[in-house]
């Protein structure tokens, strides 16, 4: 394992690999819009010919090949190579042929990264299927907390400390008397507003959408992985078809 190396999966306009790059990290940045990855090279230019910052214009699934990618036109964080999430809510959309690696590859080429954050629209399980079982791992993961079955990877691989962070609101813990408060929705809406709009202007150490702080530095106790379990099923029901709220999201992160 590479102490100084994160990788940044998902890169989107760089709202995160800023923040590693600030920290002092190498950081090996994986998107598969090519038109981010032309601006990300402009704004990351420095980083990138000082040898800190490698953007590959990949995008990450259990095989290579090519793949379409569905380019989501009102929101980028929305395209994905999965065509309901990449589409959804009957949005307009352009489809590019991406070429896909597997992140077995990028471990072998690149090394183990300190931190492996994953945000990917769908696809978030690939990578963290490709963590090595009993070999060296990243010392810590996140994903996007979509699917209960994506914590039990990280279970599977070794990890044995979980937290449930929300990405909506402060980057911190789940709280379920915070997440059932029938007010807490629109104060989020409206914070969140507020907060998109004064960061075109004002710097913020973490940006709206990004994934926020890593490893040791996020908030609260690290939990077994039934704790964590019991958070998620608690606010999405037994089901994931009742959450308490249509506003919060949630990531996982795990340690060993």
């Amino acid at each position: 394992m590479f102490p100084d190396l994160i990788y940044d999966i998902g890169m989107h306009v760089g709202e995160d690999t800023v923040y590693y790059l600030r920290k002092g990290y190498r950081v090996l940045a994986i998107e598969a819009n090519p038109l981010l990855v032309q601006q990300n090279t402009r704004k990351f230019a420095k980083a990138i010919a000082e040898k800190r910052l490698t953007i590959l214009n990949v995008g990450v699934s259990d095989h290579e090949g090519i793949l379409p990618f569905y380019v989501n036109h009102r929101l980028t964080e929305w395209s994905s190579f999965d065509k309901e999430m990449g589409t959804r809510n009957g949005t307009s959309y352009g489809i590019v042929e991406v070429p896909c690696v597997r992140t077995a590859q990028l471990f072998e080429q690149y090394g183990i990264p300190f931190y492996m954050k994953v945000d990917i629209e769908g696809f978030d399980f690939y990578p963290l299927q490709d963590i090595p079982d009993e070999a060296d791992k990243p010392r810590f993961v996140s994903c996007e907390a979509v699917h209960l079955s994506w914590l039990d990877i990280l279970r599977d691989k070794g990890y044995t400390k979980f937290k449930l962070i929300h990405q909506g609101y402060k980057f911190i813990p789940f709280d379920p008397k915070r997440e059932q408060n029938p007010l807490f929705p629109k104060w989020q809406l409206l914070r969140n507003g507020i907060q998109m709009r004064l960061q075109r202007f004002l710097p913020f150490e973490h940006l709206y959408g990004s994934s926020g702080p890593f490893g040791n530095e996020t908030k609260g106790p690290w939990l077994s992985y039934q704790e964590v379990k019991d958070a998620f099923d608690f606010f999405y029901g037994p089901d994931k078809s009742r959450p308490l709220n249509p506003v919060s999201w949630f990531d996982f992160h795990a340690t060993y």
